[in-house]
């Protein structure tokens, strides 16, 4: 499953409302990954915009690791921000879904931090 969100704001407007507002949150954005530029710099042109920026909590994060190394393979937490169609979206994946496929047993904790990165989407739309 995932989350999509249309916003009025360009795509770098939107990054940079993350960077703001995701240390209220507690989170914190370890790396942009800018698609386009880094397509266009080994000669490949892409239309669209995109940006994918990982975002984590580290405290969450000790939580699922401690519990579960193999949860690393999900981590850290992505967030895309891209144009199609000439629409801004923000785009995110179920990690509940992701976490239920590796350790059910943490499903409450997944819940808790998808609620939460939900709402700072939500705050930066």
């Amino acid at each position: 499953m995932q989350y999509m969100e249309v916003t009025n704001k360009s795509v770098q407007e939107v990054i940079d409302s993350l960077k703001e507002v995701a240390p209220r949150y507690k989170y914190g954005i370890q790396h942009i990954h800018n698609v386009k530029e880094t397509l266009k710099s080994k000669g490949i042109e892409l239309e669209n915009e995109c940006q994918i920026v990982d975002i984590c909590n580290p405290i969450v994060a000790q939580k699922f690791l401690s519990e579960d190394m193999s949860l690393s393979i999900i981590m850290p937490c992505k967030i895309s921000v891209y144009t199609q169609d000439g629409e801004t979206m923000i785009a995110m994946n179920s990690l509940v879904q992701l976490v239920d496929d590796i350790n059910p047993d943490l499903i409450e904790l997944a819940q808790e931090t998808q609620e939460t990165l939900l709402e700072i989407i939500d705050e930066v739309k």
